[in-house]
């Protein structure tokens, strides 16, 4: 499968899905996941015109760091913008190394009523990587909820299979 070409140029070798490719746009380091068919390259290209699209004006690199505008991101979102755009936002973040589907080693803005503040996409949570952009973060959404809330740095995530392991040793 690998040696087939490429399906967006048809003239480099595809790369094989799942195969995660890393390169440097505008300073920024990017590491996105080929869902395959597609050469590193025309992957590469394809991040960029993604990012052009949908968070050139939200996210810069400022004296050699990555700064991500909350309060612009946070316009675009609420623009009204398609589902796809709205996913591209996340999907960008996540590339980034801004925002992560992970839980575990990073932070999370909870809320004491019944959901969290956290950016989240149609089927997915997103946390964030670094405590300066939930902070950032929580101070621009906080109207979003009529309950308190607080940060949260997540040290320890137990899986559902751990857990129902842990129930069945108990019961034995």
């Amino acid at each position: 499968m690998s040696d087939n070409l490429c399906y967006n140029c048809k003239k480099n070798r595809a790369g094989k899905p799942g195969h995660m490719t890393s390169f440097v746009f505008q300073m920024m380091e990017v590491n996105v996941c080929n869902i395959g068919g597609f050469c590193i390259e025309c992957v590469k290209n394809e991040w960029i015109d993604n990012f052009k699209r949908n968070a050139e004006d939200f996210i810069s690199v400022v004296s050699g760091k990555l700064k991500v505008d909350w309060p612009e991101y946070s316009k675009h979102f609420k623009m009204g913008r398609f589902h796809d755009q709205k996913e591209s936002f996340h999907s960008i973040l996540v590339n980034l190394g801004i925002l992560s589907r992970e839980a575990k080693g990073n932070w999370e803005v909870v809320t004491y009523g019944p959901i969290g503040l956290n950016p989240r996409a149609h089927m997915a949570y997103f946390y964030f990587i670094h405590k300066e952009d939930a902070v950032e973060f929580s101070r621009l959404e906080k109207a979003r909820t009529a309950f308190g809330w607080e940060i949260h740095h997540i040290d320890e995530v137990i899986s559902e299979e751990e857990v129902l392991e842990v129930n069945n040793k108990v019961a034995e």
